[in-house]
């Protein structure tokens, strides 16, 4: 039986180990389990879930030297964000413990980051939610952030989307 392939909208011989992205991922179905979004001013209110997928995305961060969170916005049915890559640092290979060594996973990509983010979070929904299926939908969504312009447009776009969350189709 042929399934139909998916299209890949990543850039052919892009280093996505460098670089700044704008990234957005969607829970499975859509499903609105990680934030609410309540009054006139748009205050996001994280769900205990949501709460733990805040620390997650903030992790990735704190486990991995060359990256840096700029910007995030949760909602509820997905997370958005900038990310910066930088794999050109010197690596500190000096840690006490295994699992302070982010290095230990070598060069890290935005496809490996994602990887570990979505799996993490869905072992947590699993056990401590008590989920029965994983968190996410397939794959993620992300931009290459190409000059300032663009990056400006990503900052707006995660600054303004819970004041127009109850415009969008799967509100």
């Amino acid at each position: 039986m042929d399934l139909p392939k998916r299209k890949t909208h990543r850039l052919k011989k892009f280093d996505y180990g460098n670089g700044y992205f704008f990234v957005t991922v969607c829970t499975n179905n859509k499903e609105k389990l990680l934030c609410d979004i309540v009054g006139n001013d748009a205050l996001v209110v994280p769900s205990d879930l949501g709460k733990r997928i805040i620390e997650c995305w903030n992790n990735i961060e704190k486990l991995n030297d060359n990256v840096e969170i700029i910007k995030y916005a949760i909602m509820p049915n997905h997370i958005h964000g900038i990310i910066a890559i930088k794999n050109d640092a010197e690596i500190d290979t000096d840690k006490k413990f295994g699992f302070e060594i982010a290095e230990r996973r070598g060069r890290r990509s935005l496809q490996g980051l994602m990887k570990d983010f979505k799996s993490v979070t869905t072992r947590i929904y699993k056990k401590e939610f008590n989920g029965t299926k994983s968190l996410w939908q397939k794959s993620f969504y992300d931009e290459v952030i190409k000059n300032d312009e663009h990056f400006q447009f990503a900052w707006q776009y995660i600054d303004e989307n819970p004041r127009i969350w109850n415009e969008d189709k799967y509100f």
